[in-house]
């Protein structure tokens, strides 16, 4: 993870310069930091919020190789997803693991089942996996997802894909990055650009969010990789034009017992047609998405009752029987995707390719998606090298991260070897596990006493020691970036999270030195940002 006093250190280097200013902490910027250091660039990265604290925490966490992108004739980026798809999966098991999905195809539908299995068989030959879809029997299908239609059910496909929990791939990127060299600086805000006298960009102006304080910044090249942010940034920075068209993507929680699932399930909506995905986690069923144009603020995406209401729609219309409604559902949240702006009317038809592009000394990359963020980060160091001057280029390695494991990889035996050894009980070591991969054991080495290695409320995997470790190793700076994006509570449990961060108190103030007037605001602060985690109410 991160060393005590990365931030300062990172601040204690600002003088310095640095050879790429990477902005953006999402999954795109911490990969091309990532590629930058292994390289032997010197790099730092500015985050205005926190890592993963946009797109990269509100995907539908789906490891894939875009399926639906065959409709589209998207032969390139399926191929290279479904690639990196298999690459994580050797590389990173502590963090992305296989899931198997079920669609079922049913007499009727807009879609015919045989082209369904047709576009299945086009997608293993892209993959290039031994293990290819298959049929099941409907009472196999009852034995795999209870109470699902089965009633006119012209065939049930099965197949492979991949899933991971986006906000903690993202960290694991970022820690990897951090550990060849790279500074972070979390909580600042780029404002203003600094130019030769010919016009290109020389560096930035960042304000230390924490503090106030502003700083001058010195790059060799500076790269824009906020996202949806990628036009706001541009035009900060002086330049004219838009080059994105945000789509919006909503999700709704539910419980297991609600949807119990031992696979994961993609049935078409039957508003539209467009595939809806039923996923289980280790914390309940995550359900989405939607795919609209989105219009106005960037910072604060919320799901509209009209999407909530879409998706329980396609639930019931696969689950007639009891379908879950509007009082299961125990979480919502909404994700901007950074699409390219190709004028498609239909977000759903819009191109998932990435573009690089440079503008006057400012380097941006846009688009892409979370499985192919490797590919993104090569191919936009690869275009910093050429802007920086030529020595300093000739002096950098090649690219690295096609071979390069990211942080916390663990044992798969842990969680066991975690009970046995420290007593604890089973459900906070497998979480443990799961959140800090190997940096585990060195958690519940920090207990100092029994309680420490138990929950720290009921109904929850969190114990203090787990809390103890991040706030030590996690970039941790509010309360939100610890129950929303290391801990995902605040995702899967809005309501719960807020007694849990009540629970936490003295380890925040003995961790962090806080005074009790900070934990009060940071309170506040939590509060509002869980109120884009809540489910809004559904007539």
């Amino acid at each position: 993870m991160f060393a005590p006093g990365w931030r300062d250190e990172a601040l204690a280097a600002l003088d310095g310069g640095f050879d790429l200013v990477v902005i953006g902490g999402g999954i795109t910027g911490c990969g091309i930091a990532l590629d930058a250091a292994q390289r032997g660039l010197s790099v730092l990265l500015v985050e205005q919020g926190d890592i993963a604290s946009g797109t990269s925490s509100r995907s539908s966490k789906l490891v894939h190789g875009g399926l639906r992108y065959l409709k589209q004739m998207q032969f390139r980026i399926t191929r290279m997803a479904c690639r990196e798809r298999d690459r994580m999966l050797q590389l990173d098991p502590h963090l992305v693991e296989p899931v198997r999905f079920l669609y079922p195809a049913y007499e009727g539908d807009r879609t015919p089942g045989w082209k369904i299995d047709l576009g299945l068989w086009m997608y293993d030959r892209l993959a290039q996996s031994p293990e290819k879809h298959h049929r099941l029997e409907p009472e196999e299908v009852a034995a795999v997802a209870p109470g699902l239609l089965t009633e006119d059910l012209d065939r049930a496909l099965v197949y492979r894909d991949a899933m991971a929990d986006d906000a903690r791939l993202t960290l694991a990127v970022a820690a990897t990055a951090a550990a060849f060299g790279a500074r972070f600086l979390t909580s600042a805000r780029v404002e203003k650009a600094l130019r030769r006298r010919s016009g290109e960009l020389r560096g930035v102006r960042v304000r230390d969010l924490e503090t106030g304080t502003v700083h001058t910044v010195e790059a060799g090249v500076v790269v824009n990789a906020t996202g949806v942010w990628v036009d706001e940034l541009r035009d900060r920075l002086g330049l004219e034009g838009t080059h994105l068209r945000p789509s919006r993507g909503s999700h709704i929680i539910l419980p297991h017992d609600r949807l119990p699932l031992e696979v994961a399930v993609a049935v078409p909506a039957p508003d539209d047609g467009r595939p809806v995905c039923f996923i289980p986690h280790p914390e309940g069923v995550l359900v989405g998405t939607t795919d609209l144009y989105h219009e106005g603020p960037l910072d604060d995406p919320r799901p509209t009752r009209e999407e909530i209401a879409y998706l329980l729609r396609t639930i019931a219309s696969v689950y007639p029987e009891n379908p879950p409604g509007p009082a299961d559902i125990v979480g919502a949240f909404a994700g901007l995707r950074p699409i390219l702006d190709t004028h498609a009317e239909d977000p759903s038809e819009a191109s998932r390719e990435e573009a690089i592009w440079e503008e006057g000394g400012l380097l941006s990359a846009a688009g892409g998606k979370l499985t192919t963020w490797r590919v993104m980060a090569e191919e936009a160091v690869d275009a910093a090298l050429k802007l920086l001057p030529e020595e300093r280029a000739e002096r950098s390695g090649p690219c690295a991260t096609d071979g390069t494991a990211l942080s916390g990889l663990v044992h798969p035996g842990s969680a066991a070897r975690l009970q046995e050894f420290f007593g604890m009980p089973e459900e906070v070591s497998r979480a443990m596990v799961r959140r800090l991969g190997a940096l585990a054991w060195s958690a519940a080495a920090l207990a100092r006493r029994e309680r420490d290695l138990h929950p720290v409320a009921p109904g929850v995997d969190l114990c203090p020691a787990e809390a103890r470790t991040w706030l030590r190793h996690g970039a941790v700076l509010h309360v939100e970036d610890l129950l929303l994006r290391r801990v995902r509570l605040g995702m899967w449990q809005p309501d719960t999270a807020r007694d849990v961060a009540w629970r936490l108190r003295m380890i925040f103030q003995r961790e962090l030195g806080w005074s009790f007037g900070r934990w009060s605001e940071e309170l506040e602060r939590f509060d509002e940002a869980l109120e884009g985690w809540t489910p809004p109410p559904v007539e």
